[in-house]
């Protein structure tokens, strides 16, 4: 494999299933050479994606540490679109939905865009911003508030009062946790897990977008309890516990992926 970034892409691919890899394996598996492989993680060492240990690597994850958009955007692509083309099959003709930053929402709103729904659409994210405002057919309105380096997000007190001051009839909300057990989900930062919270309580339909990885799972900050979801879009296939568990207190539960 050749191409630096499709390698390095499949180094955090391979490290997000296994948690950790062998130099050596990964130049048989990739076919470069360790030398090669060792500058590949060096790099991704530098920017904090993956941390290097002896004869190998493993991923810098954790409860407070997100990858960044761009690494992100490129891992689980079938699953996220497939999670995309189920959430916008609840968006309604008029409605006026809230749009969380994450790279499950950029391929929703890319799906949105292909099918041309007529919204009004408050994205906290310029990437997602960018996607809808080339459709005529979505009035794309701007919260006021910082803009998050790397993640190019918008937050804090001035996009949470943006959303407290409206009602919306779909909130689209990506979190890094749902646990059943403790009945709370979460995220990995905690200005981010305000902002998210703030749009869960602003909604009448609050619509969780999650990756299998982060069913069961507790992140760093607590976004709230999960009373307030109404549905749950999940690329989970198989039995599940938390699945069930969510269907059990009322929550609409939709996988996206087939078996």
């Amino acid at each position: 494999m050749g191409d630096k970034k499709q390698r390095q892409q499949k180094i955090v691919e391979l490290l997000e299933q296994g948690g950790k890899v062998e130099t050596a394996a990964l130049a048989q598996h990739l076919g470069v050479t360790e030398l090669t492989i060792r500058r590949d993680i060096d790099q991704l060492d530098g920017l904090g994606i993956v941390r290097r240990v002896f004869g190998g690597a493993v991923l810098n994850s954790g409860r407070s540490f997100e990858p960044p958009f761009a690494v992100r955007l490129k891992a689980n692509i079938e699953g996220k679109k497939a999670i995309a083309a189920a959430a916008a099959g609840l968006i309604s003709r008029g409605e006026n939905i809230s749009i969380d930053f994450g790279t499950k929402t950029y391929y929703l709103a890319a799906e949105m865009r292909r099918r041309h729904v007529q919204v009004l659409a408050a994205p906290t994210s310029l990437q997602v911003m960018e996607v809808l405002a080339n459709d005529a057919d979505i009035r794309v309105v701007t919260p006021g508030g910082d803009l998050k380096p790397g993640e190019l997000s918008i937050r804090g007190s001035a996009a949470e009062q943006f959303f407290r001051e409206r009602r919306w009839d779909l909130a689209f909300v990506g979190v890094a946790g749902i646990n059943t057990e403790t009945n709370v989900m979460s995220d990995f930062d905690e200005t981010d897990a305000r902002l998210k919270a703030a749009m869960v309580a602003a909604a009448d339909r609050v619509v969780l977008l999650a990756e299998s990885k982060h069913l069961g799972a507790t992140s760093f900050a607590p976004v709230g309890p999960l009373e307030r979801v109404t549905t749950v879009v999940t690329d989970a296939v198989g039995e599940n516990d938390t699945l069930s568990a969510l269907e059990q207190r009322g929550i609409e539960v939709i996988r996206a992926m087939k078996e």
